[in-house]
């Protein structure tokens, strides 16, 4: 029998199948499609830019996965797990909280609260607010006091200039935004004693103004999404050319189900595949 023959019908077949199983399985739309619509965590409805951290990776804008507790989505950045509280994708504003500190206070990472700049920003309503662990005496005039039973005395300061900072009171710090609210005021009351002289601990109040999280805005620009979802579409990312897709149920488009197909799209890729696949076989009877 003719191998080339053979492995032109081998190519065909082994297309085709490809072709049935990637693009049309079941409900006969694009995978892509099928694979990258929203997804709910809880009371949330989530779409590009983001994507669930279980999905493929074209379903999303690079560096915007979350994952979901069953009850909040969650953003891992900077070696952080925080807790999406809120979304507003008009505004590309999502309101988050350290997951750490919010299980507990006193066994939190004791690292500073840092962003990565090239996906998000903070907001003009984030203040700087400051954890002092293991302090000899109040860092800062009216912070709350706190104690934990491995780091002793500790306050909480929940607006504090950073280039003031004191130094030598307290043996380690954690800076943590919280949005400018009348739950998180300038100052706290004047610490008041207990019936036993020592200062009241504030930890759950401090657990609660931290647990209402701050805001930071995401950069990825999302403007090309809606058009494409108006067209019937479901937003993507081209990961190798590093641009916009609209998933539309019989192909990738640009920049909406309406506009130029996409080339190289999932059937260009399988048809790739055969003939490398055939070309391996030749070689090996060749040999």
């Amino acid at each position: 029998m003719d191998l080339t023959m053979s492995c032109s019908s081998l190519s065909l077949l082994f297309f085709i199948s490809l072709h049935i199983h990637f693009l049309v399985p079941g409900s006969g739309k694009f995978l892509p499609f099928r694979e990258c619509a929203p997804f709910v965590c809880g009371d949330k409805n989530i779409s590009y830019p983001f994507r669930h951290n279980e999905r493929p990776t074209h379903c999303g804008y690079p560096g915007y996965e979350l994952g979901c507790d069953g009850h909040n989505p969650t953003l891992v950045m900077e070696s952080l797990t925080y807790r999406v509280i809120h979304m507003n994708t008009n505004m590309q504003i999502l309101e988050v909280a350290r997951k750490d500190l919010s299980d507990d206070l006193c066994h939190g990472a004791h690292v500073n609260t840092t962003l990565n700049s090239s996906l998000f920003n903070y907001t003009s309503s984030d203040l700087n607010s400051i954890l002092f662990y293991d302090c000899d005496s109040s860092p800062i005039f009216g912070s709350y006091p706190f104690s934990c039973p491995t780091s002793g005395d500790s306050y909480f300061a929940p607006v504090v200039d950073l280039e003031h900072l004191p130094q030598e009171l307290c043996n380690f710090s954690v800076l943590v935004p919280i949005s400018q609210s009348d739950e998180a005021p300038d100052r706290p009351p004047p610490s008041e004693d207990s019936d036993f002289g020592a200062p009241i601990n504030h930890a759950a109040r401090i657990s609660e103004i931290l647990n209402k999280g701050f805001e930071i805005t995401w950069i990825a620009n999302t403007a090309q999404c809606e058009n494409c979802t108006e067209s019937g579409g479901i937003c993507g990312y081209d990961w190798k050319r590093q641009r916009f897709n609209c998933f539309c149920t019989d192909g990738a488009y640009s920049p909406t189900c309406n506009g130029t197909r996409v080339p190289g799209s999932f059937p260009s890729s399988m048809y790739t595949y055969s003939h490398l696949f055939c070309g391996f076989q030749l070689a090996k009877a060749v040999q």
